[in-house]
């Protein structure tokens, strides 16, 4: 199945399109996301082995999309949990499969590429082959922007990379990879939903991606996924 086979799934293939309260009616998108233990998504700090609770946050991310691809898109051998119950302990092992594919390393996954070969591993072990869109962090905010709204609208999170971020505001999102959820546009400014850590964060977009440093992470997208 691809994603753009809907089949017998009942699962919609967009993400869910909501008018926020009051008077300007703005437009707001969020994926069908998974919890753990009650909480949105996974949390790095729950991780027992010492390089994935310090590095393991890109295949952690990765993790996040093979959840969703089961749940949102029917494809579950893409994850071998259950992504409408996951435990703490669920999540802790689930992270020890995805460790030798996207493997922490002393420098970081500092590069989109060693993302997208290591999840493409992971992927076609479980009989998938992915197609990707990227956004690398050197391109326009406008660019950017456009890329999170033509992409989450596949019911599917984006892996974002922030190497370096000037604003002390930003300081948790320094080298690390994490998922972008949905957006929701607000007083007139463009938001984005991301989660990490455990938590659910609406943060002005402009802010996240203007890094203001030399040194830039970018976005992952899955723009397909088709059964080998």
């Amino acid at each position: 199945m691809s994603l753009t086979d809907s089949g017998n799934h009942p699962l919609a293939l967009a993400a869910k399109e909501t008018p926020s309260e009051g008077k300007t009616m703005n437009k707001k998108y969020e994926i069908d996301y998974y919890k753990v233990d009650g909480r949105p998504g996974g949390n790095q700090d729950w991780c027992k082995d010492f390089w994935m609770n310090l590095g393991g946050c890109a295949a952690l991310a990765a993790g996040d999309m093979a959840i969703c691809l089961s749940k949102n898109k029917g494809m579950e051998s893409c994850c071998p949990l259950d992504p409408d119950h996951i435990s703490r302990d669920d999540y802790n092992s689930y992270a020890m499969i995805l460790k030798p594919y996207i493997r922490p390393r002393f420098n970081g996954v500092t590069r989109l590429s060693i993302f997208t070969y290591g999840f493409r591993r992971y992927l076609e072990d479980r009989g998938y082959e992915p197609e990707y869109a990227l956004c690398p962090g050197g391109n326009s905010y406008e660019e950017a922007e456009g890329f999170v709204r033509d992409r989450i609208v596949n019911n599917l999170p984006i892996a974002c990379l922030i190497l370096s971020h000037k604003n002390p505001a930003m300081k948790d999102l320094n080298w690390h990879w994490f998922s972008l959820t949905g957006y929701e546009e607000k007083d007139g400014r463009f938001h984005v939903y991301y989660h990490t850590y455990g938590e659910k964060v609406l943060v002005d977009f402009r802010e996240l991606w203007d890094t203001g440093s030399c040194i830039k992470g970018g976005m992952i997208a899955l723009q397909d996924v088709k059964k080998i």
